[in-house]
């Protein structure tokens, strides 16, 4: 048995078809059907059933599978390891970003990180935070950045920076300079569908108001980007809750519907999560730090003092 057998098998169980595994290893389907029958052969288990359509994995064969994973990851890891010592960076980061953060954050970091690494393909995915979990832990992914903390014990979490949330009323003419919690008027309030975690924080803050539950309106507007939930806020008449970089690409106009909130402010965590066995340290690494360089003059620091993260 040799890697490339390995390989072969792992691009079937991946494409599911024979034939569209052979394209994508750049080999002719006889080869890859033979030297994969060779394998099972010399091991003495059939790992596919090739009767069904699309190919299906043998119970035995999904044991095997989950052995070759781990001897992939581990050449991928001596791969980057070697590559890091001869300073010859070259390959994949798969990168999956949040949609609450995608739009604000990736023009201000991408380009600059990329240019650093010219013989990396940065593939970059807008992702939930559930779909980036599950994306982590079967290696589909190298790097997630989203709201932290997770508390995923098969995940290594780096902190990038902490952005205060505004409240965004559209709802009066006559803005406050600042909003307690407390305060809040939640029966014009509109959030993103299930599935954002940036819906959960704000669920979160609003559990800490008495009238969190007043909401009265006959219409239920499920956003799925922060562009269309401000687009709805702004046409209803309603409020909503903004993290900070999201509230820069307003306008003027729209600026001054912002209001900051009295301590505690209620801030978000934005984190880069990998894998506990993610090999590429120095790509992490320089990742990080360019995040941390582009975005440090933007936060405000006066709601370092006093705050509280809706996920802790």
């Amino acid at each position: 048995m040799n890697i490339q057998q390995f390989k072969y098998v792992l691009a079937v169980v991946e494409l599911k078809h024979f034939e569209t595994a052979a394209e994508a290893c750049f080999v002719a389907q006889s080869t890859l059907s033979t030297m994969i029958n060779k394998f099972e052969d010399e091991i003495g288990i059939k790992i596919f059933n090739r009767k069904t359509k699309p190919v299906s994995i043998t119970a035995e064969g999904a044991q095997i599978i989950k052995r070759l994973r781990i001897i992939q990851k581990e050449m991928d890891a001596l791969d980057n390891v070697v590559q890091e010592l001869k300073g010859e960076m070259t390959g994949e980061l798969r990168i999956g970003i949040i949609p609450t953060t995608a739009p604000d954050l990736l023009p201000l970091f991408l380009s600059k990180f990329a240019s650093g690494f010219p013989k990396i393909k940065m593939i970059v995915q807008e992702l939930t935070t559930l779909e980036i979990q599950k994306a982590l832990k079967n290696r589909m992914l190298d790097v997630g950045i989203l709201a932290i903390p997770l508390e995923d014990d098969e995940l290594v979490e780096l902190n990038l920076y902490s952005e205060p949330f505004l409240f965004y009323d559209c709802s009066t003419e006559k803005v406050k300079s600042t909003i307690a919690i407390q305060e809040l008027d939640y029966s014009k309030l509109w959030l993103l569908e299930e599935g954002h975690c940036l819906r959960t924080q704000v669920q979160n803050i609003c559990e800490l108001s008495d009238k969190s539950q007043e909401k009265q309106v006959n219409i239920e507007f499920k956003a799925g980007s922060l562009d269309s939930l401000l687009r709805f806020t702004k046409a209803s008449k309603g409020v909503t809750i903004l993290p900070y970089l999201a509230s820069l690409a307003l306008s003027k106009s729209d600026q001054k519907k912002l209001i900051p909130f009295k301590f505690p402010t209620p801030v978000r965590s934005i984190g880069l999560v990998t894998h506990k066995h993610f090999a590429k340290k120095q790509l992490l690494n320089q990742l990080q730090s360019t995040i941390k360089q582009v975005i440090f003059p933007l936060i405000p620091k006066n709601h370092l003092t006093q705050q509280f993260n809706p996920l802790s």
